[in-house]
């Protein structure tokens, strides 16, 4: 829409703006604007004319203001159909680059800086601009270009210096059009002397009213810009002095106290400069009274203590009444109110509130006043006329004790003379006759006026806009009848029409005016208009009048012969007064009604709409218009009074008052009602008890006069009654209201106070340590009706040193200063008489005793601070040598001292302390030579109070150790008893070294010494010569005898013969090595490094060396290192090469893969060259796989003894490799799925870290449980000692290694981390084997709870099975599966699982105290293993932790198992026979004991009948015994694996208790719980039997006996016969293949076939590796030439030590199925593989592509076909890895795609002759050698850094194919042995159930 015209513009006007420029664009159309209507009688008719009163210029000035930009004038309207807008050609142009002005600091805001000037040529609003500047935090620019300042100018922070811009923007139709200048603006400011100013606008502080001259009051801070500050001063102080200040600092203090009758002041702080400029602040100081000193209250007056008084209104009857003007913003100010109130302090502070703000008005406390201000911008013409405001005034005491005061009152909304008057109608138009009479009326124009009073008072004229015709008439000023002045000519009649402008004006200041025409059309005599001749209207009507109702009846006459008939119009004014909303409406009356004189017609005007108000319109202005046949009319006004009636009924204003009690007869409120009926005599209100709600008691206490005062009778009691309600009735004659009031009596302090002595405690026992501060346990309980009082406790007597304290308002009694029993004078009981006073009434006491009791606060103390013991070595073994003890300083010395002896962690390897007797003795025997100097010191430790209270401050006992000759001399020198000669050195020119002895032994026992080489004990003895050194003893030299050569003999061990004085001898070795030199030749290497990348985050390192095989040691000084060409662009990429050490350095970010890296390297002392070939394997190492880790210990191998080969001319034969071997076969996986991560040192051990992986990673679980099972047999054929199966040193309890034992010798929970060191790898090199692995900290927290915080952000695995996760307010919540949503926990843990007699492994719990086992099950049969965890192995090694926990179901009996390491333990509970139900248990442990718990275990709810449910039993082995469960075999659910029976683990173990075997359970496992660990019941790997969750379908299971065996077999043999003899017929046919919808068969799952079995879309998503399994059940490695066995370990079938072997074949691999009867024998034909081809290496470089791509499975399927040509027929996702870009055309029958190009290759046709195949698809033939791709050689590399070397070498044309022999070099495959049996890789342990058969 467009905006309106400006005021005094026509619509048909033009006008010419202040640049001259004439508009040219019209303002609207009609066709575009249908409003036009509208808008056209707003401007014909209200702004045609013009005032010429000064404040109806103002007033169409601003509208012409507003609406500048808008528009300039008029055109007419066909102008904008034919061009709506002009193009914006021209940028506005100022009239100045730069404008510049210079103006005083000192400027007040606002004040006019600089005009800008910009133009634009343009026309229309593309030629307007509006001005902005840049800076607007200082300047602002109108839209004239006036620049003003918004804040002060400042001279000091701106250099006197503002520069900004000013732009201007023309006002083009779209933003995109418009166009911009920029001019630059500075303004100089001029430096003016300034006056200080403060920080704050005003300042208030409190001080208390006793503050005495001197007392800080507050500061007061000024600042100077000028840094011209002098001094501060106050002024205003009242009295004078009460208040001074300090000049410099500002600080307000008190000069004499005249606060006794005043609490607040108000005064100005003045800062002033030195030249006297000075500026002020207002200060405000309350005054808080003191606690005041209490006596009984009487009332009087003075009485200042009490909230005695309310708040009092003293001119609340004046402010009725009071005006607001319409109109006005919003903040308006209305009347400030005042409440006085004559109590003191916060009592008599008052705040004011609104009791209906009415949405318009607020209120604010402001320095005791109550301010009223306006929200809203007021309108008086529209409803806001008068407001009912009811004001609250409360003083501050307690909400509680409060007393508050109402004032109601009306405020009137004042009218503003801001509407003009309004014609009634837009056109007037009346005939006149020639003959009409001069003097008398034609018509009459009728203006209305919204506003009140004079604003609404009109005055008429007629505007002499055309004197001719105005000249006839006159119109009178008051009703605006126009009369005619001059007779009218009868040649005027038809012709002439006078057009005149009546004008209304109102008497407002300034007055407004309107407007209208007025047509006079002058007819010819007898065209008379008609005439009124009667009217008949009641003298007024009742407000309340009903419909219908008749206010006037008007007759007219029509005066044109033989026409009676006239018409009447009701016109519709402007205003409500002038039937705006059409209260009344006419009927016209029968034509002979006898209401009218004959020959005239009438009209009746009703009421037609009952909203008379006579609160609104007191008097309606009916204009009545009469027209006669010829058009001729007649307007007659019709004035209808309306009287007013009692139709209001008064209305309560709700108020609760309160009254202090003990008051006199007093005024409490007066009552108001609001009656808004305009009449007194309809407001006068009488006000009375509702008579049918008030009681008695009412009426006797409270009084309620006719005008509303409520006053008391008497004085009131709170104590008796604390409110009462008073119903409230008042009426105005006709109507009659009810409200209650409630009258709140307040409390005064009045009744004495007492001290309960029934529910208080006033003797109490306060232990000697309780806490200064802390509560004694007193309870004062006062009964004191009074909730005003003010209470005072004090402690008067008995409080001997002021031991205890007592808090003066709330009566507790703490420990004031440290209480100590053992001061038997002063410190043992307190009997102390305690007063109460309320400040008013008279005291009460009583008296408290506090017994102070003795606690354990004192260390105990040994009765020696030093011991001294002597011990003979070897010979006093095993014995007590001594005894310490202590004692107690809390207790008497003749009484038990209660007292705990221990020893900390390392002093029990030797020694142990009885722990009551205190006891020493030797564990075992001493060695004089271990310990320092033959002494050792332990610190034995005392605790008091049992154990666990203090601890003695230790005593150094010395054990003094007697030597034993019991050693014989060793090599003190040379050090570490090893020297060196170098090779090649003539013996006569070595220097001889000198070996001297000494011995360990005591002098007496020692040497002299003699040595002797043992020629007996090495054959190396005659190349060395050994003399005694002459003259010295135990001193010896050696040397060579002939020359060494390293390279025969790198180290020489010679024994030597040690003898002591008194002979004792033994062998002592020294190691000679030979040196080096550099005099071998050095010839190529070859080497492997192993990286283990953890998260492929490890940084720039050096990972191994070059080695190139040389005899010679220390040789690397002579030799550079190069990268040979023949490297491999990207290999060069990712690792480099030191050139002097040969150290390979491996960038950060490199990708895993395996990449051949080719080192030149040349001997310069030699003049060699040869070359390293290092082959480097990155694998890129999870976290997973680092958690779900298993771990072992090998003995007697170090980290570099582990890598070293057997033998240096054989690959493969390491421990690690073979290692890798023999845990993949216990895992059924290839050696490549083993990642031996770490090695570590530990001591002549080395502790190994490893994980296994098929697809997803082996849990730990499982690595460590079948560790250990197969931990004999790996030793055995490993020859190795594996002394150690899970690192986790919380397993063990009970050695002084435990990590989480305490200092008494006790242990608590224990949970391992692993924290990997993603900074500093962990390199192991050997010589030509080198593993780059992780270096792992084992921590441990001694807790049970979650090591770090719960995550708020989620992350992948964060939700279990396969849930989604969401963030909801930082918890993290998970969406689980559906649509088994309550299968699943909070994160997507499974929680159920169904066992069919067979079992699940999971994570055992962790190692906590006071721990729950929570199970939830439901069971099919009475007997079964529900849990079991604990040894799966007779005992290992010695400290094999022994605790297990067992529960099982036998014969509807509930049995626990538990063994915690000191005995086992045995609970028994009966359950309800019902198969139906669900049981839930609990098994619970701590230090106290075992508690096993049956929920409802008898199925009987009722009360005792499940006493027998819960058991606890206390741990075995007393005070020794251990309460935490050490598990280190994993948990097993509904049954066991295989395993030596009870009775051997027993026996083993040595447990007091043999568990029972029971069968495997047939039921669910609905939830399993270990303290708040819920178990996943998903998350087992190794299982049997067992579908999760419980209603998972069960498999089919297939067993066959022998008799069906056979019936198979020979049907199998017929079968065989007939399809042979058919593909015999069939062949004779055939010439050429026919590929039958091949078109489906090489696709992501490989089917769509006619050959039965070959469509089939089961998945079973393991991985390609059993692609590599070959007809004879081996898989191929053709990376190193080798046949690997891919085989089943041992297992044993039964469970409980019912084992049985297996069947295994000779090698050692497990026969066919058929040998085992619970078992199907699975038989595939046999795989011819084409001569020479080796299709190892291309499934290989697929395994890689298709793990990293964690979309594809690996689809196995197993087929089965007749023939010999084909064992097994499975591929999946072999192109998964490869690019699908080819430009070549796919050949459904020639061609695989480019995705199978390999396949391709294989077997694709040659000729027809080749294509003899009896098969619908192609099956592959031996193929000749020529038809083949030439062999590529071993030095050749591979085209792929994945799983081959990574080479230069560009691929060929046709794919590469490596053909691998035993050795693992490049040649011809050997042929396939001619028979062999298929073996099942996917076979398990034990029978399978339900999988897809092999044939």
């Amino acid at each position: 829409m467009f905006p309106l015209p400006p005021t005094g513009v026509t619509a048909s006007s033009s006008s010419t703006i202040d640049h001259g420029e004439e508009w040219s664009v019209s303002w609207w159309s009609t066709v575009d604007h249908p409003n036009y209507a509208h808008h056209t009688h707003h401007h014909n008719h209200s702004n045609t004319s013009t005032s010429s009163s000064p404040a109806t210029t103002r007033h169409h000035k601003h509208h012409r203001d507003q609406n500048h930009h808008k528009v300039r004038h008029h055109h007419d309207e066909r102008v904008l159909r034919r061009r709506r807008y002009l193009p914006n050609r021209h940028q506005p142009k100022f009239s100045h680059n730069e404008y510049q002005a210079d103006v005083p600091e000192n400027l007040p805001v606002g004040s006019t800086i600089m005009h800008v000037e910009a133009t634009d040529d343009d026309l229309d609003i593309n030629g307007l601009v509006k001005y902005r500047v840049s800076d607007t935090e200082h300047f602002a620019v109108d839209d004239g270009g006036v620049v003003t300042n918004i804040k002060p100018l400042d001279f000091e922070h701106t250099k006197g210096e503002y520069r900004f811009y000013v732009y201007a923007e023309d006002q083009g139709h779209t933003r995109s059009t418009r166009k911009e200048a920029r001019a630059a603006a500075v303004v100089h400011v001029r430096d003016t002397d300034e006056p200080p100013y403060f920080e704050n606008s005003q300042y208030t502080f409190a001080i208390t009213e006793s503050a005495g001259t001197g007392a800080y009051v507050g500061t007061v801070v000024a600042r100077d810009a000028e840094l011209n500050f002098d001094r501060y001063e106050l002024r205003g102080v009242q009295p004078p002095g009460t208040f001074v200040v300090e000049p410099k600092n500002g600080i307000i203090s008190v000069g004499t106290n005249f606060f006794a009758n005043k609490r607040e002041f108000d005064f100005q702080a003045v800062a002033i400069d030195h030249t006297n400029l000075n500026s002020s602040v207002p200060v405000h100081v309350n005054i808080i009274a003191n606690r005041p000193v209490y006596a009984r209250l009487t009332w009087h007056k003075g009485k200042k203590n009490e909230n005695t008084h309310k708040p009092i209104f003293n001119e609340c009857s004046a402010l009725d009444g009071i005006s607001v003007t319409e109109n006005r913003t919003a903040g308006l100010s209305v009347v400030m109110m005042t409440a006085s109130d004559e109590d003191q302090g916060v009592n008599g502070q008052v705040t004011y509130h609104l009791l209906n703000d009415l949405e318009t008005f607020a209120i604010e406390t402001k320095t005791g006043h109550g301010y009223i201000t306006t929200t809203r911008m007021l309108d008086r013409d529209g409803e806001d006329r008068e407001f009912f405001l009811t004001v609250i005034a409360r003083d501050g005491a307690p909400p509680d004790e409060a007393l508050q005061e109402a004032c109601t009152f009306k405020i009137i909304v004042d009218d503003i003379n801001d509407n003009p008057p309004n014609f009634d109608k837009p056109l007037y138009e009346q005939n006149i006759a020639t003959d009409h009479n001069r003097e008398t009326a034609v018509l009459r124009v009728t203006a209305t006026d919204i506003d009140t009073l004079e604003n609404a008072d009109i005055t008429y004229t007629l505007d002499n806009t055309n004197s001719d015709d105005s000249s006839y008439f006159s119109i009178n000023e008051n009703t605006g009848i126009i009369n005619l002045v001059k007779p009218l000519d009868d040649s005027m009649a038809s012709v002439k029409t006078f057009e005149l402008v009546a004008r209304a004006t109102d008497k407002g200041r300034p007055p407004l005016t309107n407007t209208v025409p007025v047509k006079v059309m002058v007819v010819s005599s007898g065209s008379l208009p008609p005439t009124i001749i009667q009217i008949d209207t009641p003298t007024s009507i009742p407000e309340n009048s009903p419909l219908d109702t008749i206010v006037a009846t008007v007759c007219a006459q029509s005066n044109v012969p033989n026409d009676p008939d006239v018409f009447f119009i009701l016109v519709t004014g402007n205003t409500g007064d002038t039937n705006a909303d059409g209260t009344f409406a006419i009927r016209k009356l029968p034509n002979n009604s006898p209401s009218c004189p004959a020959g005239s017609r009438g009209v009746v005007i009703y009421l037609a709409v009952r909203n008379l108000d006579y609160e609104t319109i007191t008097q309606y202005k009916l204009i009545l218009q009469v027209v006669n046949t010829q058009n001729a009319r007649v307007d007659e006004q019709v004035l209808v009074a309306i009287e007013d009636v009692n139709d209001i009924p008064p209305l309560l204003q709700p108020f609760d008052g309160a009254i202090t009690e003990n008051s006199p007869p007093i005024l409490i409120t007066t009552i108001k009602a609001i009656d808004k009926d305009a009449s007194p005599e309809f407001r006068n209100l009488v006000y009375s008890f509702d008579e049918a709600d008030v009681n008695p008691d009412v009426k006797t206490k409270f009084s309620l006069s006719p005008n509303g005062q409520l006053r008391t009778l008497m004085p009131l009691d709170r104590e008796e009654k604390n409110k009462y309600m008073i119903p409230v009735h008042v009426t105005d004659g006709d109507h009659n209201r009810t409200y209650m009031y409630w009258i709140t009596v307040q409390d005064i302090n009045d009744v004495p106070p007492e001290f309960d002595q029934n529910l208080g405690v006033y003797e109490v026992e306060v232990p000697e340590d309780k806490a200064v501060g802390k509560n004694t346990g007193i309870v004062l309980k006062v009964i004191d009706p009074d909730v005003v009082n003010h209470n005072d406790f004090q402690i008067v007597t008995g409080n001997e040193q002021r031991k205890f304290s007592i808090d003066s308002t709330t009566g507790e009694v703490t420990v004031a200063s440290k209480l100590n029993y053992d001061d038997p004078v002063r410190d043992r009981n307190f009997t102390m008489l305690v007063r109460l006073s309320d400040g008013a009434n008279q005291m009460a006491e009583t008296r408290i005793t506090i017994a102070v009791i003795n606690v354990n606060d004192l260390q105990p103390v040994f009765d020696q601070s030093s011991y001294s013991f002597t011990v003979t070595e070897n010979i006093e073994c095993d014995i007590p040598f001594g005894q310490v003890s202590a004692m107690d300083p809390d207790l008497p010395p003749d009484v038990d001292q209660n007292i705990q002896y221990y020893l900390a962690g390392n002093e029990r390897i030797n020694f142990t302390i009885h722990a009551t007797t205190g006891k020493l003795s030797i564990v075992g025997c001493l060695d004089r030579e271990a310990a320092t100097r033959g002494v050792m010191t332990i610190y034995p430790r005392a605790k008091d109070d049992g154990g666990d209270g203090f601890d003695a401050d230790p005593p150094a006992v010395t054990i003094n150790i007697v030597d034993q000759n019991d050693n014989h001399p060793f090599i003190q020198s040379p050090d570490n008893s090893y020297t060196k000669f170098m090779e090649n050195t003539d013996p006569n020119t070595v220097t001889s070294v000198i070996i001297q002895l000494a011995d360990w032994d005591t002098e007496e026992h020692g040497c002299p010494c003699e040595l002797v080489l043992d020629s007996s004990a090495s054959p190396d003895s005659g190349k060395f010569m050994v003399e005694k050194v002459t003259g010295e003893n135990s001193r010896f030299s050696i040397k060579p005898l002939v020359v060494l050569d390293r390279e025969a003999q790198k180290v020489y061990e010679l024994p030597f013969r040690t003898t002591d004085r008194e002979g004792v001898n033994g062998i002592r070795y020294l190691t000679v090595e030979v040196g080096d030199q550099n005099d071998s030749p050095m010839t190529d290497g070859e080497s492997t490094i192993q990286v283990y990348n953890y998260l492929g985050q490890f940084p720039k390192m050096v990972i191994g060396t070059v080695y190139v095989t040389d005899l010679d040691d220390y040789d690397t000084a002579d030799k550079v290192f190069e990268i040979d060409p023949t490297t491999s662009l990207e290999v060069d990429t990712w690792f480099d090469v030191d050139y002097n050490s040969g150290d390979i350095t491996m960038l950060k970010d490199t990708p895993s893969g395996t990449y051949l890296l080719m080192v030149k390297v040349e001997d310069k002392f030699r003049n060699e060259v040869a070359i390293g070939s290092v082959t480097i394997k990155v694998v890129d190492l999870t976290e997973e796989a680092l958690m779900q880790s298993g771990s072992f210990r090998v003995e007697g191998y170090s980290s570099i003894t582990l890598l070293e080969q057997q033998d240096a001319a054989v690959t493969g034969t390491s421990l690690y490799e073979r290692l890798k071997v023999a845990i993949g076969t216990i895992h059924q996986i290839p050696p490549e799925n083993v990642d031996i991560f770490s090695l570590r040192d530990v001591g002549n051990d080395v502790d190994v870290r490893y994980n296994c992986h098929n697809s997803p990673y082996f849990t730990a679980a499982r690595l460590n449980g079948l560790m250990l099972t197969y931990l004999s047999k790996l030793n055995t054929n490993l020859g190795v000692k594996i002394s150690r199966v899970n690192l986790d040193r919380c397993l063990y309890e009970d050695v002084p290694e435990y990590p989480c034992g305490t200092i008494n010798g006790g242990t608590t929970s224990c949970q391992q981390t692993l924290k990997p060191n993603i900074t500093s790898p962990l390199v192991v090199a050997g010589e030509t084997v080198t593993m780059v692995g992780v270096d792992i900290a084992d921590e441990y927290d001694c807790n049970c709870g979650v090591l770090e915080p719960l995550p708020s952000v989620c992350y992948d695995g964060y939700c279990l099975n396969g849930g989604k996760c969401t963030a909801d307010n930082d918890t993290l919540i998970c969406e689980c599966p559906v649509p088994s949503k309550e299968d699943y926990g909070p994160r997507c843990e499974l929680l159920s699982a169904r066992f069919e007699r067979g079992y699940a492994w999971y994570e055992p719990p962790k190692v906590c105290e006071n721990s729950t086992i929570f199970m939830s099950f439901q069971t099919q049969e009475k007997n079964g293993i529900l849990l079991y965890s604990g040894p799966t192995v007779t005992r290992p090694w010695n400290n094999y932790p022994r605790d297990f926990v067992y529960v099982v179901l036998n014969n509807w009996v509930l049995e626990t198992y538990m063994e915690l390491g000191t005995g086992t333990v045995s609970i028994s509970i009966p359950l309800e026979k019902n198969i139906h139900r669900t049981f839930d248990y609990y098994i619970s442990w701590n230090q106290l004991g075992i508690t096993f718990e049956v929920i409802n275990c008898s199925g009987n709810s009722s009360a005792g009948a499940n006493s027998h449910c819960k058991k606890s039993v206390p741990l075995l082995g007393g005070g020794d015994a251990n309460h935490l469960l050490n598990l280190a075999a994993p948990l097993q659910l509904g049954g066991m694996a295989a395993m030596p029976s009870f009775q051997q683990l027993a026996k083993s173990y040595e447990w007091s208790m043999t568990p029972p075997n029971i069968d495997p359970f047939l039921g669910c496992v609905l939830e399993l719980r270990h303290k708040d660990y819920l178990y996943d019941l998903n998350s087992t790997d190794y299982d049997k039997n067992t579908y999760k969750p419980c209603d998972a379908p069960t498999q089919a299971k297939v067993i066959m006996g022998k008799q069906s065996i056979v019936i198979i077999v020979v049907s199998l043999l017929c079968l065989i016969m007939l399809v042979l003899l058919i593909l015999c017929l069939a062949r004779r046919n055939q010439k050429t293949i026919s590929y039958p919808e091949l078109d489906g068969i090489v696709k992501e799952t490989i089917g769509s076939t006619d050959i039965e079995g070959f469509g089939e879309k089961d998945m079973t998503q393991y991985d390609l590796k059993l692609l590599r399994v070959g007809p004879d059940g081996y898989l191929f490695n053709d990376a190193h030439g080798e046949k690997q066995s891919y085989i089943n370990p041992l297992m044993y079938e039964g469970l409980q030590g019912n084992a049985e072997h297996a069947t295994l074949s000779g090698d050692g691999r497990r026969l066919p199925d058929v040998a085992d009867d619970t078992l199907q024998k699975r038989k595939a034909p046999i795989a011819l593989m084409p001569e020479g081809l080796s299709i190892g290496d291309f499934i290989d470089e697929n395994i890689k592509k298709v793990d990293k791509d964690p979309s594809d499975f690996d689809d196995v399927r197993h087929y089965c076909y007749e023939g010999d040509a084909m064992s097994i027929a499975s591929l999946s996702s072999i192109g998964s890895g490869g690019s699908t870009d080819s430009t070549e055309t796919f050949d459904y029958k020639n061609d695989w795609g480019p995705r199978f190009e390999k396949l391709n290759d294989i077997y694709k046709r040659v000729s027809d002759e080749e294509d003899d195949s009896d098969y619908e698809f192609n099956v592959p033939k031996q193929r000749k050698r020529v038809s083949l791709p030439p062999p590529v050689s071993d030095t050749s590399p591979a085209t792929s850094p994945v799983d081959k070397p990574v080479t230069t070498s560009r691929p060929t044309e046709e794919p590469t194919v490596t053909f691998s022999g035993s050795s693992g070099e490049g040649g011809e495959r050997p042929a396939p042995r001619a028979t062999a049996e298929a073996f099942n890789p996917v076979s398990p342990y034990e029978e399978v159930e339900g999988e897809e058969s092999w044939c």
